[in-house]
């Protein structure tokens, strides 16, 4: 009996204003009851605070703003009161109180607001303040959205690259490293000519034994065909190239009038969420709705990175908080997606765990079809082309858990291997949609077999 007087006494001190009464109510765990008392004593300055203490500990934004407006603009800190007016739409004064922060990060966030506002020269300078204070691994990424923004304002001008210059680009380091260009000018055919050309071939990550057996059939044609110099066999090496690649191009598909869902697979580190931002950059600019899903939540910063693509590309995003269930954001990101064109699926890629890996994104792909039967419209596996042929293992435990539709090889640019794609195409029989020549938003391309061979085999390096 006596426990329940105690109790009945602290309520009553508390319900008359008496701060400690109040502050023992919330220790036993009794928030929502010291709430309710305090929203009587809002003209006590002390109780006031205790008030907004609370509603900031439970997200509820909305009354510490009503807290703000109606009693004291000085309440919390300049980064919580950002925040607050952020959460409740009021950007111009969030971007105020980021400002007086001046720190990398409100700057960074001032300058994000001021963007979405379309006040992109005011961003511009709020962005070039921010990259002063910019950490190393955070620089590189600012310093791209202020030349976008300074291409958007015609500060800056870009010349367009046509594709032909990106594949160019993209397959430079093959090239120097393959020397087909050289190889295949002016040089006598004998037997000399044909082991360089298979140690090109293999150096160029085409494969071992595809290396042998097409300078075997080179060797054939030269007979047959009494070809003397190198020049000869650079039109049969073409044809060789192209029937390894004849079935391998391939084009997303997208229909019309639709929910398009894009599922993307790939190892940590191959390139899949810049991908991702890639295409919702390609198709926000053709017009299309496009809702980001980061469902990646076990890899540190992978939510933070694709937020910042969101920004940039201006689509919306669902997430959660790391370490959340993946299958939980994407079902949140489905129950919204009838509102947009296009949904594209960020998924982990932890190799060291195979079997839960598997399990998870047959998880996801069960809570796709339970909102639309017939999605994924693409499941695309995202592969790194600096690995080369290597890849295809990694690809093999992915085409385990769920049927791949297309590859995405990335970082070509970044690689002496750019031949790996014919082993790829001929290992896993699935056609190559896209490569990535470059670091640029628009460098992610349709992969053309016939141009990409040109360009290899071309007589330039």
């Amino acid at each position: 009996m006596v426990f329940f007087w105690k109790k009945s006494q602290e309520e009553k001190l508390a319900e008359k204003g008496d701060k400690n009464a109040i502050l023992k109510l919330i220790q036993q765990g009794k928030r929502e009851k010291a709430i309710e008392i305090l929203e009587k004593f809002k003209d006590n300055p002390e109780l006031l605070r205790i008030l907004y203490d609370l509603y900031m500990q439970e997200g509820k934004y909305y009354y510490a703003y009503q807290l703000i407006e109606h009693y004291d603009r000085s309440l919390g800190t300049a980064q919580e009161r950002a925040l607050i007016y952020e959460r409740v739409g009021e950007r111009e004064k969030a971007i105020e109180e980021y400002l007086k922060i001046g720190s990398f990060e409100s700057l960074s966030s001032a300058g994000n607001l001021l963007y979405q506002m379309g006040k992109k020269e005011e961003a511009l300078k709020v962005f070039e303040r921010a990259i002063k204070l910019s950490p190393p691994s955070k620089k590189e990424e600012l310093q791209k959205t202020i030349d976008g923004i300074k291409q958007e304002l015609g500060i800056i001008k870009q010349e367009k690259e046509s594709l032909i210059d990106k594949i160019r680009k993209g397959l430079q380091k093959t090239k120097e490293k393959a020397l087909f260009g050289i190889i295949l000018r002016g040089r006598k055919v004998d037997d000399e000519l044909f082991e360089e050309l298979e140690e090109t071939l293999i150096r160029a990550d085409v494969g071992a034994k595809t290396a042998i057996d097409i300078v075997e059939d080179l060797k054939k044609e030269a007979i047959k065909r009494n070809i003397k110099t190198s020049d000869g066999l650079r039109d049969i090496l073409k044809e060789k190239f192209l029937l390894l690649l004849s079935n391998c191009e391939g084009r997303i598909e997208f229909k019309e009038g639709h929910t398009n869902v894009y599922l993307f697979l790939g190892v940590n580190g191959s390139g899949k969420t810049t991908t991702i931002g890639k295409l919702a950059y390609k198709f926000t600019s053709e017009g299309k709705r496009v809702l980001l899903c980061a469902a990646d939540t076990f890899r540190s910063a992978a939510v933070e990175q694709l937020e910042i693509w969101a920004q940039r590309s201006g689509a919306h995003i669902v997430k959660k908080e790391e370490g959340a269930d993946p299958a939980s954001v994407v079902y949140e990101a489905m129950s919204k997606a009838d509102n947009y064109d296009l949904v594209l699926i960020d998924t982990a890629g932890r190799l060291h765990t195979k079997e839960p890996l598997i399990r998870e994104l047959r998880k996801i792909k069960s809570v796709i079809n339970k909102f639309y039967p017939n999605e994924p419209t693409e499941t695309l596996l995202v592969l790194d082309a600096t690995v080369g042929q290597n890849s295809i293992a990694q690809a093999k435990v992915f085409k385990e858990a769920l049927d791949i539709t297309g590859i995405v090889l990335t970082k070509l640019d970044g690689t002496a291997k750019g031949g790996a794609i014919i082993p790829i195409c001929k290992e896993l029989k699935v056609p190559v949609k896209l490569i990535g020549v470059g670091e640029g938003i628009d460098d992610l391309q349709p992969f053309d077999a016939k141009l990409f061979v040109e360009e290899l085999l071309s007589v330039e390096v």
